[in-house]
């Protein structure tokens, strides 16, 4: 995309960057609002700007006391992870159009899909790969590793091992000091040095270190798709969400929204010591036929305990044949091919037709139970 085209997203379609959503119709208005309500989002307050300037200054565990102190002190009702809000109008929106033949969201008959991501945020961290890595492996499973090139070393040899095994490698932010969207000054600074660390680790896909965002100045990243939004978080800088739990098309790239809890949110701020959040929010998204993407960092399983909680979470996923487990950039090929195609026909005789459409299958609209 061209800097003048990513200017005409600025300054013209700024509210929707002309997104195009899982399905179109009364359920598309829905999402589309959802989103347009999150772009609100995309600014963080003074005090966060203040503390993000003076962070590299605190010790790491003042920052975590710091942040598990703000989290806890954030009231939420006991189903924080469900966005019951955007379900209820869902629910409406299908009941008014329930009848309608859609493409269903995923292909070869799977009724979800489930992609394992992991932000790793110091050199600490990238020593627990190899344990989480092999994990996965252990139970036929493969993640997305997102690496912040300008805080420490990346061996590209590494890199290059771990597509080797099948996971993918990802770039997340510049440095991981919170002031990527600071001002377009400090983000047009850093855009080169991030595009020459995709093009050197070969990465399809980029996170926004703590997911702050903007949509609109993230045009200019050499990507296929970003995950830095999600369906609801109560508890980041920039919280809100997009409501959506699918990919949605943003100018030239694809936004996977993750929708599962952070590890550091569960495992460290609220003290959760077992996996079934995530496992209720993934027996939630199946009804939607929605993605369950999540974000666990192996600067934060670093203890027995939490990593047996990522291992139950591995073992439940590694047992549902009915969910497509997937990296990003295979849902993100999937997700611009069905975009493309189309329904033609009517009733039982009706058909999809474009590229990769005998994966595809049509399904209606009341096939999906929203009900939290």
């Amino acid at each position: 995309m061209t800097r003048e085209q990513t200017t005409s997203f600025e300054q013209g379609d700024v509210a929707t960057l002309g997104a195009r959503f899982v399905f179109d119709g009364p359920v598309g208005e829905v999402l589309r609002r959802r989103f347009i309500e999150d772009r609100d989002n995309e600014t963080l307050g003074s005090k966060f700007r203040l503390y993000y300037r003076f962070r590299p200054l605190l010790p790491i565990f003042v920052r975590q006391w710091l942040q598990k102190w703000r989290n806890q002190s954030i009231k939420v009702p006991p189903s924080w992870y469900i966005p019951s809000g955007m379900v209820s109008d869902l629910q409406a929106a299908i009941e008014q159009n329930s009848d309608c033949r859609v493409i269903h969201p995923w292909p070869d008959r799977f009724e979800m899909a489930v992609s394992l991501t992991h932000d790793v945020e110091t050199k600490q961290g990238m020593q627990g790969i190899e344990r989480i890595a092999k994990m996965e492996e252990d139970r036929g499973l493969r993640s997305a590793w997102n690496l912040v090139p300008y805080k420490y070393k990346v061996d590209l040899g590494f890199v290059r091992e771990l597509k080797q095994r099948g996971h993918e490698v990802g770039v997340q932010g510049y440095n991981h000091d919170g002031r990527l969207f600071e001002s377009k000054r400090m983000f047009q600074r850093r855009i080169g040095p991030i595009n020459e660390s995709i093009r050197a680790y070969g990465a399809k896909g980029f996170r926004s270190p703590m997911v702050h965002r903007n949509l609109a100045w993230m045009q200019q990243l050499d990507i296929d798709y970003d995950t830095s939004t999600f369906d609801i978080d109560p508890f980041q800088a920039m919280p809100g969400g997009v409501g959506s739990v699918w990919p949605i098309i943003v100018g030239k790239f694809v936004e996977l929204p993750y929708t599962q809890p952070q590890d550091h949110t569960l495992l460290v701020s609220l003290g959760e010591q077992s996996p079934q959040i995530w496992i209720d929010k993934f027996q939630f998204l199946r009804k939607l036929a929605g993605m369950a993407m999540v974000i666990t960092h192996p600067d934060y399983l670093d203890s027995a305990a939490r990593l047996d909680v990522y291992r139950e979470y591995l073992d439940f996923v590694a047992e549902q044949t009915d969910c497509w487990n997937a990296l990003p950039h295979e849902i993100t090929t999937w997700w611009r091919n069905r975009d493309k195609m189309s329904i033609v026909g009517e009733g039982d005789s009706s058909r999809i037709v474009g590229a990769g459409s005998e994966r595809a299958r049509v399904v209606q609209l009341c096939d999906f139970r929203v009900d939290p």
